[in-house]
């Protein structure tokens, strides 16, 4: 099911779409697709966890597309959409210069696919929050995200968790945050191999100096030496910032989110 923001459902007023547990698939899409074609005011559009597929997310973006939406929000989570669902978005998404937020987290999004999302995305100048979580970000991918780091002015919230990041891609995002002046609240980074001491000093030094406003940050399932979790221990402690190792709304509901046993693990 749907809801609307406003209690009227013509697109002269209707500026938010979310729908949410298999409620839309490739049938719904269908469905809404018209409604995409002409709407003038949508500005954010949630459909997490609907079944969508590959077809499903291919024909919303088409229908996006012709009808020139600019959204500021899309969220199209956990839908299976894949690589070929995910290129369909990205084409989609390449011309809206408002868009501010990005999720599409757990979608079996591969090499191909995260490539075209993250180029797509890379020229996107208001881009505040980018999630994408537990898919793929591995070779080619690996440089958009780069590039993304570099032209973005705004961005503030990024969860690349569990994207089989390589220890030499780490050094080059970690270099490209040293490089830049972004200011993160909240950076996701779980298993991505960034077990090297060195790398993971650094990457904790840009984060806390650089970032006053840390609020979150997840680095669970790195496997760091003993030396250097003292290390994240002592300066999180100094800076003040023992709080900020946190879970993102994309983490397993499941998973353990006491702050302090986070803290003391520091797997973490």
């Amino acid at each position: 099911f749907f809801f609307f923001n406003d209690t009227a459902t013509t697109e002269i007023y209707t500026e938010q779409i979310v729908g949410s547990v298999r409620c839309v698939q490739e049938t719904g899409a269908q469905a809404l697709a018209p409604f995409f074609e002409t709407t003038k005011t949508l500005k954010v559009l949630i459909i997490n966890n609907c079944g969508l597929g590959i077809e499903g997310a291919r024909i919303i973006a088409q229908a996006l597309q012709k009808g020139n939406v600019n959204l500021e929000v899309i969220s199209m989570a956990r839908n299976r959409i894949e690589d070929d669902g995910v290129t369909h978005l990205a084409s989609s998404l390449r011309n809206m210069t408002e868009l501010r937020e990005v999720y599409v987290f757990q979608n079996f999004i591969r090499k191909e696919g995260m490539k075209n999302l993250l180029e797509a995305l890379k020229s996107t100048t208001k881009l505040e929050a980018l999630d994408v979580q537990d898919n793929y970000i591995i070779e080619g991918s690996v440089d958009a995200l780069i590039s993304i780091i570099y032209n973005s002015e705004k961005l503030k919230v990024i969860n690349v968790s569990d994207c089989n990041i390589s220890e030499d891609s780490n050094e080059r995002i970690i270099e490209a945050l040293e490089a830049t002046n972004l200011k993160f609240e909240k950076f996701g980074y779980n298993y991505n191999e960034l077990n090297d001491s060195d790398l993971a000093k650094r990457f904790l030094n840009v984060l806390v100096t650089e970032n006053p406003n840390l609020k979150r940050l997840d680095i669970k399932g790195n496997d760091f030496s003993k030396n250097t979790k003292k290390y994240y221990q002592e300066t999180l402690k100094a800076a003040n910032k023992l709080q900020v190792l946190s879970r993102f709304e994309s983490d397993d509901e499941e998973e353990e989110d006491d702050q302090t046993q986070l803290f003391s693990d520091l797997k973490v």
